[in-house]
């Protein structure tokens, strides 16, 4: 059930684990957070579809993915929102675009008024400037990524696709809850190539996967592969 985010201790500043809300002026966040609106959002779930009117979520806990999708229903994933990152600041400050949120796990988000942040930037000078400092992390990482696909084998950005996404899993195994599909989209590949890597990566011993979990079982051979000569891969 959504409630109102500033009853709940958890929801602190001090609780949000740093990121967008500890950048901001004090005064500024707790104003956000007095009128922002708590969401538990389950896995898979579509939290902002690209037809809509803007939103704006921090995250509490769990993991965001914000894709675009083509005109064939094919996806790119263009980044992840964690515990503290804000998501949807892009679509506050220039308007809709072709892009959606999705909950790659369980989550706690916390909906901020896209007013109430639209009026802050018009007359506090602090929220403007984290608003832009924020919105200059996530282009510069928007940047890392583009790079990345245009010089790394498929290979190489499959395996820092899985170290990005890996949580602690029972005992001392290192689990990536996604499906060989949700891999694809987001290192721009397709469904079968993934396929195919992950199955020689199995072969080398590094992981064991399934339809939709893999698990990690040797992260440091992992990290080398990462960062190996890139090498055809198809």
């Amino acid at each position: 059930m959504n409630r109102p985010a500033h009853a709940f201790d958890e929801l602190a500043l001090e609780g949000l684990g740093g990121g967008f809300l500890l950048a901001l002026p004090r005064e500024a966040a707790e104003r956000l957070l007095a009128e922002a609106i708590r969401i538990n959002v389950p896995a898979g779930a579509l939290i902002y579809r690209d037809d809509e009117r803007p939103r704006l979520f921090v995250v509490v806990k769990g993991l965001l993915r914000l894709f675009l999708t083509s005109a064939d229903g094919r996806q790119v994933t263009v980044r992840y929102a964690r515990s503290g990152d804000v998501a949807g600041l892009a679509l506050v400050i220039g308007g809709p675009a072709p892009m959606s949120i999705q909950a790659m796990t369980s989550s706690l988000v916390v909906a901020l008024r896209v007013d109430a942040l639209r009026a802050l930037l018009a007359t506090d000078p602090g929220v403007a400037r984290a608003c832009a400092e924020e919105l200059t992390r996530q282009l510069y990482r928007l940047l890392e990524d583009i790079s990345e696909q245009a010089f790394l084998s498929v290979r190489q950005r499959l395996v820092r696709q899985l170290l990005l996404l890996a949580t602690a899993g029972p005992g001392r195994d290192l689990l990536v809850h996604a499906s060989q599909q949700e891999l694809a989209d987001a290192i721009g590949s397709v469904r079968e190539v993934v396929t195919r890597n992950l199955h020689q990566l199995h072969e080398e011993g590094l992981i064991d996967s399934s339809r939709d979990e893999v698990v990690i079982l040797d992260p440091v051979a992992l990290a080398e592969v990462a960062g190996e000569p890139t090498r055809a891969s198809g």
